[in-house]
């Protein structure tokens, strides 16, 4: 696609691919005068594969990107988490900016202003579209929903098993999506505590995380980090949200997604770098954390 220039040009374009409305200064405006674009619910500057709206006040969007689109600010009406799944772009805030890839998530206030440049093709992402009156109901912020991204694995998991359930679109499919966005909202708590948390909480999650490929159990930790094993048993759930094995089964899937997006390796070799004894129990805990197969997921 062309890289259009002059603004009568970006606004036959914009006009033309995307419906929806749109902010410019006058037609004689200089070239620092700033073009705007606000896309409306479930719309994306992208090529969208599909589309599954809840009627609950949650929509997922598969998007596509295999050619160049607008480059400009926009903003979209909706919250919305994004799970980039192939690809890459530039992505530009306010106040950062920052390079992305698979794997890497980004969540975008309602109204909030952003660009995207030098995107890589093709790229799919998935996005999960959020309604101001779901939150209402739900009684939480889109701080809240911003704070338990931070959550990277879990949240992952949880939109792939959001984008899994859109797929098969049957009667239950409304309810189990909120539900799963519902475990998403309530990981802030968690968040919060363990920012609080004592000095070995922190070192206990830099361990776990330098260790990621291997099985680490009480015993070894507490004694790197010279604890008492049952101090760290009974406080784990408190500041991680979860046992030690279903955190370090997160960590070693998180780990997993990059290298079955990677295409260098195979599943196997995968499943044995990660850590896992063999084949099948790499298979069984991937397809329990996402909803997928790891080869279902590397045809995503």
């Amino acid at each position: 696609m062309q890289n259009l220039t002059g603004c009568d040009n970006q606004i036959k374009f914009l006009n033309h691919s995307l419906p929806n409305k749109c902010y410019f200064g006058c037609r004689n405006a200089t070239k620092r005068t700033l073009k705007m674009y606000e896309l409306q619910k479930e719309k994306y500057l992208g090529n969208t594969k599909k589309i599954f709206d809840n009627t609950q006040g949650i929509a997922v969007v598969e998007t596509e990107y295999k050619n160049k689109v607008y480059e400009g600010w926009h903003s979209h009406n909706n919250a919305h988490i994004t799970l980039f799944v192939r690809g890459g772009t530039s992505e530009k805030r306010k106040n950062f900016s920052e390079t992305v890839g698979p794997g890497s998530l980004l969540f975008y206030h309602s109204d909030e202003l952003h660009l995207n440049q030098d995107t890589l093709f093709p790229s799919k992402n998935i996005n999960i579209e959020i309604e101001e009156n779901f939150l209402k109901e739900l009684q939480i912020t889109e701080s809240i929903i911003e704070k338990s991204v931070q959550n990277a694995a879990l949240t992952k998991f949880l939109i792939l098993k959001i984008f899994k359930e859109s797929m098969v679109a049957d009667t239950f499919t409304g309810d189990t999506i909120t539900m799963l966005f519902a475990q998403l909202s309530n990981s802030h708590t968690h968040l919060e505590r363990f920012e609080k948390s004592p000095f070995w909480v922190k070192s206990l999650s830099e361990l776990l995380n330098d260790c990621w490929n291997e099985n680490p159990n009480l015993q070894d930790l507490a004694q790197v980090l010279n604890l008492n094993p049952i101090t760290i048993s009974k406080h784990f759930p408190k500041y991680f949200g979860c046992t030690l094995g279903e955190y370090m089964r997160r960590i070693k899937i998180n780990r997993s997604l990059s290298l079955i997006t990677s295409n260098k390796i195979n599943l196997t070799e995968i499943g044995f770098e990660c850590g896992f004894a063999d084949q099948s129990h790499f298979i069984r805990t991937f397809k329990n954390q996402t909803g997928f197969l790891p080869k279902q997921f590397q045809k995503l």
